[in-house]
C-alpha cells in the first residue's frame, strides 16, 4: 500500500511539473503593439511591426500562432531578435512555437513580431502557453510611441536578398531590418505600424492616373488592410510620434497627376492630426525617388508644412534620407538593402531624438 501510495504521488508530482498554463492574447497582461482584431479565441494581425509581449515567471514560453502565417522574430528577455516561422507543413490550423525553455529561476519577458506582409496570409495568435506553476506578471510599458506609416520601405521589402535582380519574397522581407523596425528598437519605443508593399497616397504602385480604390488614407481608416468593414479605434492608440514615408508608388511610374498627388498628401496629414491632435509628425522623402518625381514629394512636403503652419499646427517635421545609389548595394527589386536602412535608421534615431523629442544625444 505504500508503494502504491508513493507511486501516485510521485505521478501527481510529475504531471504538476509537466502541466501547463495557457494565457490568452487577450490578458491584459499580454501587451499588444499594433493594429488587430479580435476573434473567438485569437487575435487577427497584418502589418509587419505588430508585435505580442508576456512578462512571466518559469523556465519556458511557447506561443500559439497560425500555421503558415508568416515570418516573425522573438526576443527573450530584452536579447537579440531570432527568425523563425510557421511554415512546418502541418494541416493543424495553428501550430505551437517554442519561445524559450530551460530559463533560470526569476522574471523572464518574451516577445514576437510580424517581420512579413500578413495579407494574403492573415496571421493570428492564441496565446502563450507557460508552467503550470508560473505566474504573468504585468507588462512593462515603454515611455515613447511611435508610429509608422508607409510602403515597402517601411516593411524591409527584400532586404535580406542577395541582389537587386532577386524579386519579391516574404522569406527575404524583414521588418526588423527596415529603418523603421531599427528606429523603434534604438529609441525603445512602443509601435505601431500601418504599411504595406506597393500603397501610395492616391495611387497605388502604377495604378491609374485618376488613383487607386484603396490607397493609405483609406486603408488607413481600417483595423487591418485585409478587412474592409472594421474600424481602428484611434482613441486607444496615442503616439508620441508619427513618421510617415510615402510617394514612392504613386510617383515612381509614370502616369501620375501632379495636382491630385499632392491634394490627397495634404489631405491625409490633416487627417492624421484630426486623430492625433498632440502628436508630432516627421514626414520623409523617398531614397528611391530621383530627379523630378523625387523634388515633387519634396514640394508636397513643403507645401503641407506651409499650408499647416498656417493654421497653427508647428508639430510638424520633415526628415529627407539621402537617394540611394549602389554604394551600400540593393535589396530586391532595387530597394534599399539592409546596410541603407541601417545607415537611414540612424540618422533619423538622431533626429528625432534631437530635433523632435528635444532631447540631447
Amino acid at each position: 500500500m505504500k508503494k502504491l501510495l508513493l507511486s501516485l504521488a510521485f505521478a501527481v508530482i510529475c504531471a504538476n511539473s509537466f502541466a501547463q498554463k495557457f494565457v490568452s492574447v487577450t490578458d491584459p497582461n499580454v501587451l499588444i503593439e499594433g493594429r488587430y482584431v479580435a476573434n473567438s479565441g485569437s487575435v487577427s494581425f497584418c502589418y509587419p511591426g505588430t508585435a505580442f509581449s508576456i512578462w512571466f515567471t518559469g523556465s519556458s514560453c511557447r506561443v500559439q500562432l497560425k500555421t503558415s502565417a508568416g515570418y516573425f522574430v522573438k526576443s527573450v528577455d530584452g536579447g537579440a531578435y531570432q527568425k523563425f516561422d510557421t511554415y512546418n507543413g502541418s494541416s493543424e490550423p495553428f501550430t505551437e512555437v517554442t519561445l524559450a525553455e530551460n530559463l533560470p529561476a526569476g522574471n523572464h519577458s518574451v516577445r514576437i513580431m510580424l517581420i512579413s506582409e500578413g495579407i494574403f496570409c492573415s496571421p493570428e495568435i492564441k496565446g502563450f502557453v507557460i508552467d503550470n506553476n508560473a505566474k504573468v506578471l504585468k507588462p512593462v510599458r515603454k515611455k515613447l510611441k511611435i508610429e509608422f506609416i508607409g510602403n515597402s520601405i517601411t516593411c524591409g521589402y527584400g532586404v535580406e536578398a542577395n541582389n537587386p535582380e532577386e524579386h519579391f519574397a516574404d522569406s527575404t522581407s524583414n521588418f526588423a531590418k527596415s529603418f523603421a523596425g531599427i528606429v523603434a528598437k534604438t529609441l525603445d519605443a512602443e509601435t505601431m505600424v500601418v504599411a504595406r508593399s506597393g500603397i501610395g497616397v492616391y495611387r497605388n504602385y502604377n495604378d491609374k492616373t485618376d488613383g487607386s480604390e484603396w490607397p493609405m488614407p483609406r486603408v488607413y481608416e481600417n483595423a487591418l488592410i485585409n478587412d474592409t468593414v472594421t474600424k481602428w479605434a484611434f482613441a486607444d492608440s496615442k503616439p508620441d510620434v508619427v513618421v510617415v514615408c510615402l510617394g514612392t508608388n504613386d510617383l515612381s511610374t509614370p502616369g501620375y497627376d501632379k495636382e491630385k498627388f499632392t491634394v490627397a498628401y495634404v489631405a491625409f496629414i490633416k487627417s492624421i492630426r484630426k486623430h492625433y491632435p498632440t502628436a508630432k509628425i516627421v514626414m520623409c522623402n523617398s531614397p528611391m525617388l530621383h530627379y523630378e518625381d523625387g523634388q515633387l514629394l519634396s514640394d508636397a512636403i513643403t507645401n503641407t508644412m506651409t499650408t499647416l503652419f498656417r493654421q497653427n499646427d508647428l508639430r510638424l517635421y520633415r526628415f529627407d534620407f539621402q537617394e540611394q545609389d549602389d554604394s551600400l548595394g540593393f535589396g530586391a527589386d532595387y530597394h534599399p538593402s539592409a546596410r541603407r536602412q541601417s545607415d537611414n535608421a540612424r540618422y533619423l534615431s538622431y533626429f528625432i531624438q534631437t530635433s523632435v523629442l528635444g532631447k540631447k544625444k
